[in-house]
Order: C-alpha cells, then sequence, then structure tokens
C-alpha cells in the first residue's frame, strides 16, 4: 500500500496488507512512472548551457534541444512548429496501470451491487469476538513450526503477490496490457475496500495479543481483519476468472480452481507468519466476493470496450 512505487512491469499495491509498501504505485515514488517494459522509469539527462545571459529570445545561450532556432514561442502551438497534427487526446495506451486503477477507483465507488449496496455497505461477517481470536492464536502458536518452510515465498507475496498469478497465467504487460491493467485495477480496489472495513472494525495484529508469536516480518501499521492479501488475491483471482475461464481451473487438480487455490495459499502463508487469524483471510476472501459484484458493474469493465472484453481479446489472440 503505502511505500516506494514499482514499475508497470510488476505493480500496484501488491499486498497492501503488508509491508506497508505498495508493490505499485508505478507513479507514486521514484520507480516506474509508466514504463511498459517493467524497467524502471526512463531517465533522459539534457544539459544546457549554464550562461547565465539571456539573449534577446529570453532564452539561456548556448547548447539546446531540441535545436531551433530562433526559440519557439510558448504562443505557437506545437504542431504549427513541428509539423504534426495535434494530438486530440492522451492514448489511452500511455496511462500507466498505476494511474489507470486511480481512476477506476473513481468510478467503482459510484457504483452498487445489484441490491443497491455501495462498497462501505457490504456485509461480509461478523466481527470476531475476543473468544474467537484467542482460540485462533493457539492455530497460529501451531503453525510457527512451517514458517521456515514458507518464509522466502511468504516476503516475495508480501508485496509481490501478482507475480504469482503472472506465473500460472504468463502474462505482463507488453505481452497483455489490458490484462495487466485489470489485475491492477483489483489490487488498487482490494486495497482501498480492505482498509476501510480494517478501520472500522479494528481487530488488533495476532501478536499484539500474543507477543510470544514474534513475526518474523514487522507487523503492517493497520489493523487485522480482513486480511488485505486475501481481499487482493481474490479480487485478482475473480478478475482473471472472467477473462479466462477455461485456464482458471487446473484439471488435473481435484480441487479444482488453480487461481483460487493460489489465492488461498498467499492468505494462508500471512496466517503461517503470524500477521493474520483465518478468520482474517476468510473475511477478505469474502469481501473481494462482494466487492467483484460491483466492480464488474464500471462502466471501464463491464461492456464491449471494457477492460474484460478487451482482456479476453488479447487471449483470444495469443495461445496461453
Amino acid at each position: 500500500m503505502g511505500g516506494i512505487g514499482p514499475t508497470d512491469g510488476a505493480i500496484v499495491a501488491d499486498g497492501a496488507d503488508g509491508a506497508d509498501g505498495a508493490d505499485g504505485a508505478d507513479g507514486a515514488a521514484g520507480r516506474g512512472l509508466g514504463s511498459s517494459r517493467g524497467s524502471r522509469a526512463t531517465f533522459r539527462p539534457i544539459g544546457i548551457s549554464p550562461h547565465p545571459k539571456l539573449n534577446k529570445f529570453g532564452t539561456f545561450d548556448g547548447n539546446q534541444w531540441p535545436p531551433v532556432s530562433p526559440p519557439p514561442s510558448p504562443l505557437v502551438p506545437l504542431h504549427e512548429l513541428f509539423g504534426v497534427a495535434p494530438a486530440v487526446e492522451f492514448p489511452r495506451r500511455a496511462w500507466s496501470s498505476y494511474h489507470m486503477s486511480i481512476v477506476l477507483l473513481g468510478e467503482f465507488v459510484r457504483q452498487t451491487n445489484s441490491g443497491g449496496k455501495f462498497w462501505h455497505q457490504l456485509n461480509i461477517g461478523t466481527r470476531p469476538s475476543e473468544a474467537v481470536l484467542h482460540k485462533e492464536i493457539e492455530e497460529l502458536v501451531a503453525l510457527i513450526e512451517y514458517r521456515a518452510g514458507v518464509l522466502k515465498e511468504a516476503l516475495i507475496q508480501r508485496d509481490g503477490l501478482l507475480e504469482y498469478f503472472r506465473g500460472v497465467l504468463s502474462f505482463s504487460k507488453d505481452s497483455h496490457p489490458y490484462t495487466f491493467d485489470l489485475t491492477q485495477v483489483a489490487l488498487r480496489v482490494g486495497q482501498f475496500v480492505a482498509m476501510h472495513y480494517k478501520n472500522k472494525n479494528k481487530i488488533p495484529r495476532p501478536s499484539y495479543l500474543a507477543p510470544a508469536l514474534m513475526p518474523p516480518i514487522e507487523p503492517p501499521g493497520h489493523a487485522s481483519w480482513p486480511s488485505g492479501h486475501a481481499t487482493e488475491s481474490y479480487l485478482v483471482a475473480r478478475c482473471l476468472e472472467d477473462v479466462l475461464p477455461a485456464a482458471a481451473h487446473d484439471a488435473s487438480a481435484p480441487a479444482g480452481k488453480a487461481l483460487d487455490r493460489l489465492a488461498e495459499r498467499i492468505s494462508r502463508n500471512r496466517e503461517v507468519l503470524g500477521l493474520h487469524y483465518p478468520t482474517d483471510s476468510k473475511a477478505g476472501k469474502k469481501l473481494a466476493e462482494e466487492t467483484y459484484k460491483i466492480l464488474k458493474r464500471c462502466p471501464s469493465i463491464k461492456g464491449n470496450k471494457g477492460l474484460i472484453e478487451l482482456a479476453k481479446e488479447e487471449w483470444d489472440q495469443k495461445p496461453l
């Protein structure tokens, strides 16, 4: 969630619930201002003469880029200076996925589900009682012995959970730009709604009640219920299932949906680290399901020109 912002290639607020460090914010801070190749933002240092004296045109003497003589007046349209047609609008594909996810967030908050409920009015279950929390802490203590086996994976998923979904379906900003945009929207919206319900319910982290859990990483600086990782993971899964209903199922596994099982694994790893109660994960899954009912009603998501249909077309044109 907060924190540094990565590139468009790995991105957005992966694991909002995690290190407070949004996997993404491709525009937030320093790392990726819209690169489509998943690399750091382009940096083009271009020097200018340090001569302090201004010439008759009001510019510095010396080398300039682009070289024009006389220098252009700021009142002259660029298309007249350089002989190109004026741009009608900013191109859709020039938007970074991170910034487009913010645009979609603005649409999301104005939509309701089929029952007329807004995002902040969803029923995601009953706030767990203190007795339930203490009972689940016993389960978390029993999971401590499994930390060594999942620690490396869980640390990557802390701020990079999307990389695991991209491993299942093999897509990127370059190969499937609309699919990638859709997952960024899911991450951003999931982060947003999870924070609202966390603040509303204010459940303390497990280690606050049982310091002996000693999580191997610093617990995030926000409340526990529901799990942000679970919310984001299941919301990404729902989006990808709509785009690729067949690919979302792993026929070789009796458990069925590969994407759902991945979301479950990401959520469970947070429990093993002692950062979440099992009820956090369950509430996060429920929140994702209810949130998606609203998200898919957004104008930029639904319909022939919506992200879901545009993403489907990408997969129709490319083999898995």
